[in-house]
């Protein structure tokens, strides 16, 4: 087996640094802005121009920015989907549970990261694993450079093995082999050696970069899952040994691209099809700096009819002085505007800026990303025009973040399964729909069956003050709903305006007050009786006279107060009445 992974590694290595390595470390470079070298650059004497004469627009990087908060929301989340009556009584808990999950390990940063994999270099990878000593998951974003993997399917699901490079400092490797991690009988064989220069992108400070590296000694290790036959095993290439094998249930990798390549699983990247256009548009841009430089007045002289240390000391003088000069020939020398010529001023050409444009429009036109960069709706005159501008947009980018979200639901998953096969210590989480916490151990999670999704972020749902002011115009629809608790629709009304909570009563309070009203309300209606203390306390029917409990019926019936008077309640005449003679 190790010789076969030997000459597997071999094979994937070729095939990378002939087919995609140049591409990546191009999109890396434009990405950052490095677009002007001898190699790629369409001049031929780049390194005798002047780098002030030098101008681009970075096209790339507008992509990835737009692709970031496109396809990303602010706090990546996923909901719990319960496959159980067991499982629905414990969402919540689940839910909360990966809320910290993804908080501790930094989504946010590390989906980012993964996005812009995927926009330069066709692919973003996560890697989640458990980490023993912070109890929980570790999700962890790898380069695409370093991770090969089976090139013969075309859906990452049917993907049979993987194979990582991992570069270990030399320590961390020595440590393994003493805890008895590591063992083979060739690992004496291993020396330490630099870091692998195929891993090193290109970059304006290589040379600094690679003496940092070269500070430390490292080993590489490669990593080999392969999902028929569930092992995963580590090797070492150097000395053709396998130092470490186990049984896996689950690949620890979650692989997405926004554009399939249409052959396998390797992906396509909208930023290297739009390069050429972002070399275009550079090149003109730099002509057309050159040209504006050029149109700069220049003043030519006749320099052999005055010298310039003359024309020096008229420029230098003050205001009003007399300035001695010693032409060549005086006699023919009267006015000074016979000393100077004019210059010849270039045009710039006229289809210089449409060719731009045209380039930009082109890009727009391959990538949808590049269209949603511009950040500019043309045409739209009212606010439906903008939305359904927006929708059409939203839809063009709708697959590039359908396959974002399948990364991310299928990394909550592994982590959620590491979670419930690991977790030693509870843990306190926050309920999801809820201000409590709560502690969720391995006994919680354990045999609950749930799949997930990822939560959709609209930045209108996401505002306090819109959801505030929503919530505002349906009140009066609201309190009319039975089903509504009002209480809590207050709260949320008052939440979200950003008002302390402190304002509202304790339900106690409330419940003691309306209490209090009510009991105030039927002394009132029984004439004063319970107040003058004539009368028994109220409590049960029968402690009531039958007068007075014909009275307060008739009350609540809507009985005229003719009637009331009559059946000897309290209850006044209408204002206005004659009295009875």
């Amino acid at each position: 087996m190790a010789i076969k992974l030997s000459s597997l590694i071999d094979k994937h290595r070729k095939y990378y640094e002939r087919n995609e390595k140049k591409a990546f470390d191009k999109a890396r470079r434009y990405y950052r802005g490095s677009f002007f070298s001898l190699q790629d650059s369409t001049f031929t004497d780049t390194d005798n121009m002047s780098k002030s004469l030098l101008c681009s627009k970075n096209l790339i990087y507008a992509i990835a920015d737009t692709a970031v908060s496109a396809l990303l929301g602010p706090n990546p989340q996923v909901a719990a989907n319960p496959r159980s009556v067991r499982s629905q009584e414990v969402t919540p808990a689940v839910n909360g549970l990966m809320e910290w999950t993804f908080k501790t390990n930094r989504m946010r940063r590390r989906a980012a990261t993964a996005l812009i994999d995927a926009v330069l270099c066709k692919r973003g990878i996560f890697k989640t694993g458990w980490d023993a000593v912070k109890d929980r998951p570790n999700i962890t974003v790898v380069d695409p450079s370093s991770l090969f993997f089976d090139l013969t399917v075309r859906d990452v699901a049917d993907i049979r093995y993987w194979l990582e490079a991992t570069v270990l400092p030399w320590h961390e490797f020595k440590a393994r082999v003493e805890s008895g991690q590591y063992a083979s009988k060739k690992l004496k064989d291993v020396e330490p050696d630099r870091y692998p220069k195929w891993l090193l992108g290109d970059s304006s400070n290589k040379a600094g970069a690679d003496a940092v590296r070269d500070s430390f000694k490292w080993v590489t290790v490669w990593e080999y899952y392969d999902r028929e036959r569930g092992i995963m095993q580590h090797y070492v290439q150097q000395a053709d040994a396998v130092v470490f094998e186990e049984k896996i249930d689950y690949v620890p990798y979650s692989m997405f691209s926004l554009n399939h390549s249409g052959v396998d699983c390797t992906g396509l990247s909208e930023v290297q099809l739009v390069l050429n256009q972002q070399e275009t548009v550079n090149d003109l841009l730099t002509h057309w700096k050159q040209i504006t430089y050029l149109m700069i007045p220049r003043i030519l002289y006749d320099a052999g009819r005055i010298t310039e240390e003359d024309l020096n000391k008229a420029v230098e003088a003050s205001t009003g002085s007399f300035i001695g000069i010693a032409p060549e020939n005086s006699e023919s020398l009267r006015t000074l505007a016979t000393l100077f010529y004019e210059m010849p001023m270039p045009q710039t050409p006229m289809g210089v800026k449409e060719f731009i444009l045209r380039q930009e429009e082109d890009a727009a036109f391959i990538s949808a990303l590049a269209e949603a960069a511009r950040g500019q709706v043309t045409g739209a005159r009212t606010a439906t025009e903008m939305a359904i501008i927006d929708a059409q947009m939203r839809t063009r980018l709708a697959t590039r973040e359908g396959h974002v979200n399948d990364a991310l639901e299928d990394v909550a998953s592994k982590a959620f399964y590491l979670s419930s096969k690991y977790m030693t210590q509870p843990k306190m989480v926050r309920v999801a729909g809820d201000r409590k916490w709560e502690s969720v151990s391995l006994e919680t999670i354990r045999d609950v069956d749930v799949d997930f999704e990822m939560v959709s972020y609209s930045p209108m749902k996401q505002n306090p003050s819109v959801v505030a002011e929503t919530l505002l115009q349906l009140v009066p629809l609201l309190m009319q709903n039975p089903n509504i608790d009002i209480r809590r629709l207050t709260e949320e009304i008052v939440s979200g305006m950003g008002i302390p909570a402190r304002v509202l009563l304790p339900e106690q309070e409330v419940a003691q007050k309306v209490a209090a009203e009510t009991q105030l309300a039927q002394q009132q209606a029984l004439g004063g009786a319970a107040a003058q203390g004539g009368g028994p306390p109220m409590g049960a029917e029968g402690d009531i006279p039958p007068e007075m409990l014909a009275a307060l019926m008739g009350a609540e019936s809507g009985a005229s107060p003719e009637e009331s008077l009559a059946a000897g309640g309290g209850a006044a005449i209408r204002e206005g009445a004659p009295p009875e003679a």
